[in-house]
């Protein structure tokens, strides 16, 4: 048998509780977010009231947690890893759109 280290044992103890690990990438993208939406505001000269913008954070905020949940589940990933697959993928497609590589 094969001894087990801290972060399996920590992974273990919370899938055993069913706690869901919300990834730093995720946790912090709701300030950038803000930030970005008083950015286009300015541009525009248009300004949406609070209530307005914590509607569009929630839908967005709740989307990418939907995107990564759930591919974390399809393919038994780790939240934080499957944020950066999202990600990475998401540059990549990006990238090959503007033809900046084959």
């Amino acid at each position: 048998m094969t001894p087990i280290g801290a972060a399996e044992t920590a992974e273990l103890l919370r899938a055993s509780k069913n706690v869901i690990i919300i990834p730093d990438l995720l946790c912090n993208a709701g300030g950038v977010t803000v930030s970005y939406f008083e950015w286009v505001q300015d541009l525009q000269q248009y300004f949406w009231s609070e209530k307005q913008v914590n509607e569009k954070l929630e839908e967005l905020m709740l989307g990418a947690f939907h995107r990564v949940n759930g591919l974390a589940k399809e393919r038994k990933l780790a939240n934080r890893t499957a944020a950066l697959v999202l990600g990475v993928q998401k540059v990549a497609k990006e990238m090959e759109r503007r033809g900046l590589f084959p």
